[in-house]
């Protein structure tokens, strides 16, 4: 086994992730509080998905202003706009316009952080070390889930909204201070990496690069799908308990990525993303047959397995050997790709589970994610083989 080190400003960024994940991981009980100031199930999902329409339209816009301007600077207005958009929420009584603007706002803040944050891990490290050094960043994306939505359900139970917008205001205060004290240096591009960068069809055009964006679009299909609907399953016709399910998957990818990323030899290559597609197909077949807490938890274990190898090999794979001026663009582009997909995850298989029903639909979209990824995987490893 090989021990791998970080480079300096890693940890970094991930306590910048982290907690900021942690205030809104908090905000999924965002719904609830609209429900409480008379909004309606139609108008709730508006409101919620804005968010999402917001950070997937300005994915492009973010990329391209990565390449004019520090990624730091960026980082550092992406948390300005999510913090500003959090305090905000105190002043909002009832649905209407502005709220709608606060969650357009919230959303390009944190399109603009995480790109950022991507970027400078890009940047920081080599192309042996990234899907280390990614798997590692992106646990601040999984370890709020485990306790930040409980302890916010806690607080507004015990002491009311306004305390809990307190807390979601504290923890988006925090990574903002932290950026603005913090410096982390990157590496000066050498006279080779300067020069004009693409465009973005320009990218698109290149067999590579749509192969990872239509790949990683097809992953968080299936992972949305399953955030979404395990609750559904887990109390349609028994009394499973989902949360089970989330802590298993969450604990289980946090422990892969770290543990795997630092020792594991091979990891990094692109031969992990057949067994990764097939683990999370396995996973929703697991999930279908789930009739109690143990199988469900289980089901949550190869979700993880598979969720822990896929998200960051597509990342790192995605900007391997693309030009640096270009890396923020195509980071846009995998990042526009998990939007999208985290987006119609939910929607096409609620299509399908009206259709089937719940535990017919997740076996259907593990075997419809399976056949379609295989062959593109397949593809894709083989241009890589040749580039190399």
């Amino acid at each position: 086994m090989e021990k791998k080190r970080l480079p300096s400003g890693i940890l970094s960024i991930l306590f910048l992730v982290l907690v900021s994940y942690s205030a809104l991981a908090v905000l999924n009980l965002l719904p609830l509080y609209f429900e409480h100031i008379g909004g309606q199930p139609g108008e709730i999902g508006f409101y919620v998905g804005l968010f999402s329409l917001a950070a997937f339209l300005s994915r492009p816009f973010g990329g391209w202003l990565l390449t004019r301007q520090k990624p730091m600077k960026i980082l550092v207005v992406g948390l300005i706009l999510m913090l500003g958009s959090t305090v905000s929420y105190l002043f909002i009584t009832r649905l209407g316009w502005l709220l709608g603007l606060i969650r357009l706002f919230h959303g390009v803040g944190f399109s603009l952080f995480i790109l950022a944050a991507l970027l400078i891990v890009v940047l920081k490290t080599q192309e042996k070390e990234r899907a280390y050094a990614i798997g590692i960043v992106s646990v601040g994306f999984m370890l709020p889930l485990l306790v930040a939505p409980a302890l916010g359900e806690e607080v507004i139970q015990r002491f009311g909204y306004f305390f809990f917008f307190l807390l979601v205001i504290a923890l988006a205060a925090i990574p903002l201070f932290y950026a603005l004290v913090t410096k982390i240096h990157l590496p000066r591009p050498s006279a080779r990496e300067e020069g004009r960068s693409s465009g973005f069809f320009h990218l698109l055009r290149q067999k590579r690069i749509i192969l990872i964006v239509v790949s990683t679009f097809l992953f968080e299909l299936g992972l949305g799908a399953s955030l979404s609907f395990v609750p559904l399953l887990a109390h349609s016709d028994s009394s499973m308990r989902a949360g089970l399910y989330y802590t298993f998957l969450g604990l289980t990818a946090v422990l892969l990525r770290i543990y795997g990323g630092q020792k594991l030899r091979f990891w990094g290559s692109p031969k992990l993303l057949f067994p990764g597609f097939i683990l999370l197909s396995l996973g929703g077949v697991l999930t279908s047959l789930s009739y109690d807490d143990w199988m469900l938890s289980f089901s949550g274990v190869v979700w993880g397995l598979g969720a822990g190898i896929l998200y960051p090999h597509l990342t790192a794979l995605s900007v391997e050997g693309v030009h640096s001026k270009d890396k923020a663009k195509v980071l846009s582009l995998f990042a526009s790709s998990v939007d999208l997909g985290f987006a119609l995850g939910p929607l096409s298989f609620g299509w399908v589970s009206e259709l089937l029903g719940i535990r017919r639909a997740f076996f259907v979209f593990a075997a419809l994610i399976l056949v379609f990824s295989l062959p593109l995987i397949s593809i894709l490893q083989s241009k890589l083989a040749k580039e190399s």
